[in-house]
């Protein structure tokens, strides 16, 4: 980034950065640009834009210039500003856990349209994530079915403290339930048979894939939950080969996909004994999600 000099103000600095930002390649250089400058003079976007002409000095210059530094050098935004935007709400963010993207909104959807027509009877039908990061999912299902109550486990301690917190803070927590583990191991007995959605956004990427991943995303986002083995398929083996004994009789599953991988998870899931599997595809028209029905 050039050397911003005295008295430059909020629209200048936001220009030069953009430009700057642009020059290595980071996607979307002035959304960026706007959000870490927001951050450090605690405004929002409109208000940047309102006060374009505002000098920024001293302190504030500096601050904003080590956030810029360290985006350039492919440190995620949303790892800077310790948190996230997703369905329209804020998620706290830490090192160390998987970083939620926007395409797991369409999973959401998929399972708000799974559960929004169930059985009314049921007290609290019940829903277990597998591998819940910083809980995106889970919180979100709760939010947005009010009845729901979620079984949230992941193998990462960090991972479930800060799904953990952000339930609390987006105050959901009294209906979820955050364990340490992998996979089913945490859950008790008594759930055997009793969930109605069992919901994964697995690790996906072919183990011999990450070294071409980008840098923001091999060197940021935990490995655990990047590598999903020689195929990318192991996790999705591993739930499907034990999802019958969890889900209820006409309860469902809900996979987040990698692009590519739409037909192999539906042939696993077929095989596991799943049926009417859908392959559905998010916004880019790319496959993003798998959804199936279990019947006994």
């Amino acid at each position: 980034m050039n050397s911003a000099q005295p008295h430059k103000t909020v629209r200048e600095l936001i220009q030069v950065t953009s430009d700057w930002f642009e020059e290595k390649s980071v996607e979307s250089a002035k959304l960026n640009a706007e959000r870490l400058l927001g951050d450090v003079l605690g405004l929002t976007r409109m208000e940047l834009f309102l006060q374009h002409d505002r000098p920024v000095l001293g302190a504030e210059l500096d601050r904003f210039r080590e956030l810029v530094r360290r985006r350039g050098a492919g440190e995620p935004l949303q790892q800077i500003l310790g948190e996230t935007e997703f369905y329209s709400r804020t998620f706290k963010v830490e090192p160390g856990v998987f970083i939620p993207r926007p395409e797991t909104e369409r999973l959401v959807e998929a399972c708000c349209d799974l559960l929004a027509p169930g059985d009314h009877s049921k007290v609290a039908p019940v829903a277990v994530e597998i591998g819940c990061g910083t809980g995106i999912i889970g919180v979100t299902l709760a939010l947005e079915l009010p009845r729901l109550k979620v079984y949230a486990t992941d193998v990462n301690p960090n991972a479930v403290y800060l799904a953990e917190r952000n339930a609390h803070l987006l105050g959901c927590d009294v209906r979820m339930e955050f364990l340490q583990g992998s996979r089913f191991a945490p859950l008790a007995a008594h759930l055997k048979g009793q969930v109605d959605l069992l919901v994964s956004n697995p690790p996906y990427i072919p183990t011999g894939e990450i070294p071409e991943l980008s840098g923001e995303v091999k060197d940021h986002d935990p490995r655990d939950a990047l590598d999903g083995g020689e195929d990318g398929l192991n996790v999705y083996r591993a739930i499907a080969g034990e999802m019958r004994a969890w889900v209820r009789p006409g309860g469902h599953v809900a996979f987040e996909i990698g692009f590519d991988q739409g037909p192999q998870v539906k042939e696993i899931l077929e095989a596991s004994g799943a049926q009417d599997v859908k392959v559905i595809a998010d916004y880019a028209d790319l496959d993003r999600v798998v959804i199936a029905r279990l019947d006994r």
